[in-house]
């Protein structure tokens, strides 16, 4: 933030830490009272990723973009300062105030992260010899994951605290605190495990034939978006991995297929025939561990095998979008056996 001494200009840049902080903040005064530009991003930016904030001001309008793709313009304000007297020192992480009190000297919790790159027009400034000499600032934007993410096992997401970090496994097939507590099961020929999808709730108040009540609960079981990751084993195919029914002929499958390939299958309706989509050309029948990550958000599939590059697919134009009713997973039911 940049703050002049004797006139009421003033040039700030905030990250608005909400719950969901979602909204970089772009503010500035130029004599006739404060503009502010707002750009929302679709993720929570705490996501421990970069991020890139540009804004600019001339003398037509205000420019604030986030990500190189999200951006808010304005015109500049009329009968204003062309340029602004800026005498104060530029001010970042916790000096910055509360967005809607610019300015102020408290009220909201200072930046916990890395900032590099920064540039005033056109001119790099030296974060790193100025964080030398600031309390509580580090040079470098080395963290915690740089030397610890390591015992992140399986895939797991280092994630940057305060004083450590912590092992996100949400997007494995693990648990435990580094993602190394094996959560599955073995599987003899012919068996299955069945997992109802249904809410209980749901089955009450059909039992009771509330059927308001049930057709009100069942629109939450209509899906545009699922998110599966599970890992496997195994020396037998053909087999099927996983299988969701619903109560419509709705349906999705994950196949080994008889030469150990594997096979996504989408059935939502419109379309004579399954979505069938060939995920690779290798025999994953082959005894060793495979990770699966496969998400669909409406007609975009992305799947990713192992620790290969992520594979995206389009359902046809043809093709639902929503999977109606689901009712259950199944996984393991090998066929021939």
């Amino acid at each position: 933030m940049l703050n002049p001494l004797h006139s009421k200009d003033l040039f700030n840049i905030s990250l608005i830490l909400t719950e969901t902080p979602t909204v970089v903040s772009f503010s500035f005064d130029v004599g006739n009272g404060p503009v502010e530009l707002n750009v929302h991003s679709p993720t929570p930016l705490n996501d421990d990723q970069w991020h890139r904030v540009s804004a600019e001001r001339n003398v037509k309008e205000a420019i604030l973009q986030l990500d190189q793709q999200y951006r808010e313009v304005r015109p500049a304000p009329e009968q204003g300062h062309t340029r602004l007297e800026l005498y104060s020192q530029l001010y970042g992480s916790r000096h910055l105030g509360p967005v809607r009190t610019v300015g102020a000297a408290g009220g909201q919790r200072g930046f916990l992260g890395c900032i590099r790159s920064l540039k005033m027009n056109g001119v790099t400034l030296d974060l790193e010899e100025r964080a030398k000499v600031t309390p509580g600032v580090k040079p470098g934007c080395s963290g915690h994951c740089t030397s610890f993410g390591m015992y992140c096992r399986n895939g797991g997401k280092c994630v940057e605290k305060y004083n450590g970090y912590s092992c996100d496994c949400s997007g494995t097939a693990y648990d435990g605190p580094f993602c190394t507590k094996d959560v599955g099961g073995f599987f003899e020929a012919g068996t299955l495990v069945r997992y109802n999808l249904v809410p209980d709730v749901v089955a009450a108040a059909s039992s009771v034939e509330s059927k308001g009540v049930v057709q009100s609960l069942l629109t939450e079981t209509n899906l545009t978006r699922e998110d599966l990751a599970f890992s496997f084993s195994t020396s037998s195919a053909p087999s099927i991995l996983l299988y969701i029914s619903s109560k419509t002929q709705d349906y999705m499958a994950v196949v080994l297929r008889q030469n150990g390939t594997l096979q996504l299958r989408y059935n939502l309706g419109g379309l004579r025939e399954p979505f069938t989509v060939d995920l690779d050309q290798r025999n994953l029948a082959n005894g060793q561990p495979h990770s699966v990550n496969i998400t669909r958000i409406e007609r975009d599939i992305y799947v990713q095998l192992d620790h290969y590059p992520l594979v995206s697919y389009t359902l046809p134009e043809a093709s639902d979008i929503q999977f109606n009713l689901v009712k259950t997973l199944f996984l393991g039911k090998v066929f021939g056996k």
